[in-house]
């Protein structure tokens, strides 16, 4: 049977070069952490699904990445348009404004005519029901090609000698 003895720390053995239990000890304990440690005692199949694993995982994280600038990107260019389209409807605006005025100023220099007419009119002893009677005379028709268009068959008939409509 074997005796282990304690040395006594400091003691003249232990600084002679001896092992200490506290050495050897360290020592079990470091070729026990060796033997249980680490992937040595993980099964194969369990090695080859964690790699699989890992594997799915980064082709997954590069393609949620690529996703990602895709999407920036679209947003970058939703955000141009909007900026574009915001433009584009602050100077419609300004073009509505203008003709608002313009269509404003039309309507005043034709209300400002009409009653220069009448005070004309009126100066010169027409009543406005002749005024407007003789400016009714005088008004050219919309399209005269529709009135030439209009004649019937009878009338083509007077026209043609050979009886064949004329347009």
């Amino acid at each position: 049977m074997v005796r282990l003895r304690m040395i006594e720390p400091g003691s003249p053995r232990e600084s002679a070069g001896g092992f200490s239990a506290r050495c050897a000890l360290g020592v079990v304990y470091f070729g026990l952490l060796l033997l249980c440690g680490g992937c040595a005692m993980a099964p194969r199949a369990q090695m080859d699904e964690c790699q699989q694993v890992s594997r799915t995982l980064r082709s997954e994280n590069a393609r949620l990445k690529d996703q990602i600038l895709a999407l920036q990107t679209q947003n970058h260019d939703y955000a141009d348009r909007a900026l574009d389209d915001s433009r584009r409807l602050a100077s419609q605006d300004e073009a509505i404004e203008h003709l608002e005025s313009s269509v404003q100023a039309y309507q005043d220099e034709r209300a400002r005519l009409e009653s220069a007419f009448h005070q004309l009119t009126a100066s010169l002893g027409e009543t406005r029901a002749q005024s407007e009677e003789r400016l009714s005379s005088a008004a050219i028709p919309a399209n005269p090609k529709k009135k030439a268009r209009a004649k019937t068959s009878s009338d083509a008939t007077k026209d043609g000698e050979d009886g064949a409509r004329v347009r």
